[in-house]
């Protein structure tokens, strides 16, 4: 196969070290028997392997220095969390790093970020964000979750739905409808009137529904307050949406790779099946769709280290993940069709990344709300 992204990508000399970090790191987990062993044992991942991301600096990788973070931006995390997604790593490198420590760094509580974000960095805290209160829902302001202020407290009722490793989370950074706008608070695992629910997913993963009765918060504990609580969760999404395509870009390459290898093996008439044309050519068509997604991600995290305009973000973070996507589920339908029968068994890894691609597709909206988005975006702007 012709290696496009080694001829067009210019990586810098930092870029391409935590890019082939990455690769050794999880290269050695290449016949996907960790992958099966976790599906369905919650809390969904390897808490050794969190540590070990921590020692190499992944989890701050976009934290400022000041919190022990690396300071990077999401060039350098993508080329990560791409070598994730390729190896379908269950570790809530996304949900935990970026979203819920994304929320926290962003918002304007400074004791707060001083205390939690160090912790994160070094793989001692692991937040979730606890946002989402409806499953068609990508609106950043709450209505379901209330947050009541009364003697310098607040207190918290309501539900969120679909967090991603939320039983594994030792904090849940839950957006609330305050009474001057929708805010952002930290509770703690297990704070009284907190109860988690956990449901499959299709991947072998899980997510949490965070049940809130009457959970009673001091003001120190308000993360972003209604003065910026919308736009902090909006930013931090569209964060997470860019972080997710890389993903998905990882997951379909992989997938592409691992389906020429095997037609290239496979023989059916005395030949390889790999040489018969029409599945060359649909082998091309898959590769296609895989560079047109990579190039569209690059721009995307250009736009994102260069500019902080949330439009311009956002349109950004909504055409990759629309690409992405789509792109992801078509390329992970035709590797099992390429495989033929097998692929539709469980034992064939191939089916591995179809559900991967399933799950990381509809996360933070579908190809089909982001491209109405985009459209809605750039209507706008102009």
């Amino acid at each position: 196969m012709i290696d496009l992204k080694a001829r067009v990508d210019r990586l810098a000399d930092e870029q391409r070290m935590i890019q082939e970090s990455a690769t050794s790191f999880f290269s050695a987990e290449g016949d996907y028997k960790r992958i099966r062993a976790r599906r369905g044992v919650s809390p969904g991942y390897d808490q050794k392997i969190w540590e070990d991301m921590a020692k190499l600096g992944w989890l701050g990788l976009c934290l400022p220095e000041k919190y022990n973070g690396s300071g990077l931006g999401f060039a350098e995390a993508s080329l990560l969390l791409e070598q994730g997604g390729r190896a379908l790593a269950p570790e809530p490198l996304i949900s935990a790093a970026l979203l819920a420590g994304g929320a926290v760094l962003h918002g304007d509580n400074d004791d707060l970020k001083a205390q939690c974000l160090p912790r994160l960095a070094a793989g001692g805290w692991k937040p979730a964000l606890a946002w989402q209160e409806a499953a068609s829902s990508q609106q950043a302001e709450s209505t379901m979750v209330t947050a009541v202020a009364a003697g310098g407290e607040f207190t918290l009722t309501g539900s969120k739905h679909f967090i991603p490793a939320a039983e594994g989370a030792d904090a849940f950074v839950v957006a609330a409808r305050a009474s001057a706008g929708t805010a952002l608070f930290l509770v703690d695992k297990g704070s009284a009137g907190t109860a988690i629910e956990t449901h499959p997913r299709v991947d072998g993963g899980f997510f949490g529904t965070l049940r809130l009765s009457g959970v009673r918060l001091p003001a120190s504990r308000c993360a972003a307050s209604p003065s910026v609580g919308k736009a902090v969760l909006e930013r931090v999404l569209d964060e997470g949406r860019l972080a997710v395509s890389a993903e998905l870009l990882g997951v379909m390459s992989r997938a592409l790779e691992i389906s020429v290898a095997y037609i290239r093996q496979r023989e059916q008439f005395g030949r390889p099946v790999g040489s018969f044309q029409a599945l060359q050519h649909r082998a091309v068509d898959l590769f296609i769709l895989t560079e047109l997604s990579r190039s569209v991600l690059v721009r995307s995290a250009a736009v994102f280290d260069a500019d902080e305009n949330p439009t311009r973000r956002a349109i950004a973070a909504s055409q990759a993940k629309a690409r992405c996507s789509d792109a992801a589920l078509k390329v992970a339908k035709g590797c099992v069709q390429l495989h033929g029968g097998i692929g539709y068994a469980d034992e064939c890894d191939i089916g591995l990344f179809l559900k991967k691609s399933m799950v990381l597709a509809a996360w933070l909206g579908s190809a089909a709300y982001h491209r109405r988005r985009h459209g809605e975006l750039v209507a706008e702007a102009a």
